[in-house]
């Protein structure tokens, strides 16, 4: 992928977000646009998933593509009784005919999954192996997905312990750190409405510090305006793509002027 931005490696930071995951393809296509190059990606949850795309070689429009011939039924599938409401295997399968069972060392941009041991509490950044089985950790929402078994550990949603990584994309050798915060919503006036959002305004809570450490890190902080947005309705692809352009262009005179 050739660019303007030759001076300084760039790193971009892919926050959780379930179907909010699609606002990031609104980020990429701006950074597409712009000829900004990324060289170095980390992604937690929804951001594993679009980012292990990206780092495969497919732009945005391609992405977009996929996203929108998949629901949740090519993601997930009940599993009762378990350690989860549904199984994410399907997930798994799907990405892995996407990216054609790619390997890390395979991938064309460097790529880094961000998972927690549910076992341990610690944080587990997954960098070898196959991509399709990391994403699936990284995006396990613990109470609903059913835990991965990835390399002798049970792993959940990274989302608990380091929802935007930008600290993993600096340690990767980015000199200047892009992070994507999909959740900056977190107060809400509202009860939610159902299990899923329960669920995911739990993560919230949990999730605010390690968002706080993330701003710290991050040179540019992309904040799509996501309110009214579910976690669960995958059926808002166009919106959420142009939420996500609209906070990417808002910031773009500020990456290019740190590119220089």
């Amino acid at each position: 992928m050739k660019g303007k931005s030759k001076s300084r490696k760039i790193g971009l930071a892919l926050g959780g977000g379930a179907a909010r995951g699609l606002a990031h393809i609104g980020v990429l296509k701006v950074l597409e646009e712009e000829g900004i190059v990324i060289h170095r990606v980390a992604g937690t949850s929804a951001g594993s998933l679009i980012g292990s795309l990206f780092c495969a070689g497919l732009g945005w429009q391609k992405i977009a593509e996929v996203a929108r011939n998949i629901d949740w039924g090519n993601l997930v599938s009940p599993t009762w009784p378990s350690l989860g409401l549904v199984s994410p295997d399907k997930l798994e399968k799907t990405l892995n005919d996407i990216l054609r069972r790619k390997r890390f060392e395979e991938l064309a941009v460097p790529f880094r999954a961000v998972a927690v041991d549910i076992a341990s509490g610690e944080e587990v950044v997954l960098n070898s192996g196959a991509v399709a089985r990391a994403v699936r950790a990284s995006c396990s929402i613990p109470g609903i997905f059913e835990p991965t078994e990835f390399e002798g550990r049970l792993l959940v949603d990274g989302g608990l312990v380091n929802d935007v990584p930008t600290d993993v994309v600096k340690d990767m050798g980015a000199e200047l750190v892009i992070g994507v915060d999909l959740n900056a919503d977190r107060v809400i006036n509202r009860r939610p409405e159902n299990l899923i959002e329960i669920f995911y305004r739990s993560l919230n809570i949990l999730i605010y510090n390690s968002t706080q450490r993330a701003r710290r890190v991050a040179d540019v902080m992309v904040v799509p305006e996501l309110q009214g947005f579910a976690y669960h309705d995958l059926s808002r692809l166009d919106e959420l793509i142009a939420r996500g352009t609209k906070a990417m262009r808002a910031q773009i005179n500020k990456v290019k002027k740190l590119t220089r």
